[in-house]
């Protein structure tokens, strides 16, 4: 093989090798962007099914719910909001937090002060749904925590930091406890 084939070659190899890398760089920021983008879509899936239940336990005890207007008229605001089709990923869990908050202090409301909607199969069903989507709801987010952390790590680590500045991929939010919940929730009659 004369010297200039073998120069060749190498160039040749060395472009290759550098064009191979750029893709299987670019490709695993891709994987990891839609792999936080399927865990916040399983977040949304459970906040639906939340709204839901709320809907239909809402719809079940209305009737006697006089005293809990207020509440019931917080959450539904923040269904709205979390509804809303303009609405940022930061503005879904914002309501999503104020919803939460609003279901952590009505639901022993409800259980304490009409002891007879306890007896009602169809209310108790749907509060047991309700707390089974809320620990839904904190493995969901567990879950788009992780994926999230490790995409942010992945888009900060050099090289692949170049490829995110220069591609666009941007840092996602993780879900942090509210200021205050250390203490736990203050239930009121």
């Amino acid at each position: 093989m004369s010297k200039t084939a073998t120069t060749l070659a190498i160039v040749l190899g060395l472009i290759a090798f550098v064009v191979f890398w750029f893709i299987g760089n670019y490709n695993s920021l891709v994987s990891s962007r839609n792999q936080v983008e399927k865990s916040w879509s399983m977040v949304e899936t459970q906040y639906q099914r939340r709204l839901d239940l709320i809907g239909n336990l809402v719809e079940s005890v209305k009737g006697a719910q006089k005293q809990e207007q207020e509440v019931f008229g917080k959450i539904a605001e923040s269904r709205q909001m979390f509804q809303s089709s303009n609405a940022t990923d930061n503005q879904k869990a914002e309501a999503a937090s104020n919803i939460e908050s609003q279901v952590i202090a009505l639901l022993p409301r409800l259980q304490e002060a009409y002891p007879d909607l306890k007896s009602n199969q169809q209310v108790q069903d749907l509060m047991n749904q309700l707390r089974g989507t809320e620990d839904g709801i904190l493995k969901a987010r567990d879950q788009y925590n992780t994926t999230a952390n490790n995409y942010n790590t992945n888009i900060q680590r050099f090289p692949k930091s170049l490829f995110a500045k220069t591609f666009g991929f941007e840092k996602k939010t993780l879900f942090k406890a509210e200021s205050g919940a250390e203490k736990g929730a203050k239930v009121q009659f």
